[in-house]
């Protein structure tokens, strides 16, 4: 390792340390990291010149000199977070600390990949010009969160296959990166969903859970000693893949039992009417009795779940999340829990299903932090 990787390294541990903590006595930085103080000085001070970081005013300790707390600075660097999900796309731009400055979404009947691309090229100038143009040469990257093998499952949903089976062979990176000037990373939804929540959710209090996302299709993700699992494919925690039961005794993909598309075929058998998720912010309350069923359901199969992973990881808790208001991921995860309840948990600790924190946007967030934590952190 030549000289400059080791001080790029070295610097990454400071920010990282200071991202973790928030904010940081400069003593303190050469106690936790090993460094010298002259070292911790000299890397600390590049940061504060490299804008990455600020010092804030004098705090007076219990004992000694008062100290200058150091955080990270919020305009210190930028990324644009996009999500592709089977009906609606998220484009975010998030700062250093992972705040959302603007966002732009869009939904539709099933997404193309140049349905995509336009909805990038018409809000991605929007959003960077919704921060100060001194600003713009900070944005780093975008990360981009899709559904692995995108093009599957069409006839689940209703959606012609040819015009899906155009994502097959599709340079999404490439074809986004001309469109932004940008280097892209893709990650599967569910994984940058779980990544999301991970960084600037229950993260902060739960080291190791399970991880679902409920939107067209339900999927995951999975974080053990407050890592996140990505897997041989980069697919680990696709819980929708999960078998389980129907009351005809035979079984099915939790897909195809805890998914919002459930809920869509539900509506339109009800009202004889499609009923697309453009359409569910009434939906949610105007239709509560065919919601409370679908919530009930989707309660049975993802608590079925749950137990699976739970006595394959051993995760304490299962974090729930998903595509719908706040009030209905609370009546989801009280009836989660009421069902690990009527399940058959001999042989392991029952898990404990907790409410997310980011809600639709937690893919497109949890995206966005990738090109931002591969340049300036440790993972």
């Amino acid at each position: 390792m030549d000289s400059s990787s080791i001080r790029n390294h070295n610097e990454r541990l400071v920010l990282s340390l200071i991202w973790k903590t928030g904010n940081i006595p400069s003593s303190k930085i050469a106690q936790l990291t090993s460094f010298s103080a002259q070292t911790s000085s000299v890397i600390t001070r590049k940061l504060e010149d490299a804008e990455l970081i600020i010092k804030g005013k004098p705090v007076k300790g219990n004992v000694g000199k008062p100290y200058l707390p150091i955080s990270l600075n919020p305009d210190g660097a930028f990324a644009f977070g996009l999500l592709i999900g089977r009906r609606h796309a998220e484009l975010v731009l998030v700062d250093f600390l992972g705040q959302i400055r603007a966002e732009r979404s869009i939904y539709y009947t099933f997404p193309t990949p140049e349905r995509v691309l336009q909805f990038v090229r018409d809000n991605i100038t929007d959003i960077q010009n919704e921060i100060s143009p001194s600003l713009h040469s900070r944005i780093i990257g975008i990360g981009i969160a899709v559904p692995f093998e995108l093009w599957k499952w069409s006839d689940v949903i209703g959606v012609p296959r040819e015009e899906m089976n155009s994502w097959k062979d599709f340079d999404l990176n490439g074809e986004i990166s001309v469109i932004t000037l940008l280097p892209a990373i893709s990650a599967n939804d569910g994984t940058m969903a779980c990544n999301g929540e991970l960084v600037f959710g229950q993260g902060s209090v739960r080291n190791s859970f399970g991880y679902f996302f409920v939107d067209t299709f339900i999927g995951g993700g999975l974080v053990l000693d407050g890592k996140l699992v990505l897997g041989h494919n980069n697919n680990a925690g696709a819980f929708g893949t999960i078998p389980v039961s129907l009351p005809n005794g035979s079984s099915t993909q939790l897909i195809q039992k805890s998914s919002i598309y459930v809920l869509e075929k539900m509506l339109h058998e009800y009202t004889g009417q499609q009923v697309f998720q453009d359409k569910f912010s009434k939906i949610w309350y105007e239709q509560e009795t065919i919601v409370n069923n679908w919530i009930e359901d989707t309660a049975k199969g993802i608590a079925i779940a749950s137990v699976a992973v739970s006595a394959i990881v051993d995760v304490p808790n299962i974090i729930i999340d998903g595509n719908f208001p706040d009030y209905i991921r609370s009546k989801l995860v009280d009836s989660i829990n009421d069902w690990i309840h009527k399940v058959d948990t001999r042989g392991i600790v029952p898990p404990k299903a907790e409410e997310g924190t980011l809600g639709s946007r937690a893919g497109a967030i949890g995206a966005a932090f990738q090109p931002i934590a591969s340049q300036f952190f440790i993972n």
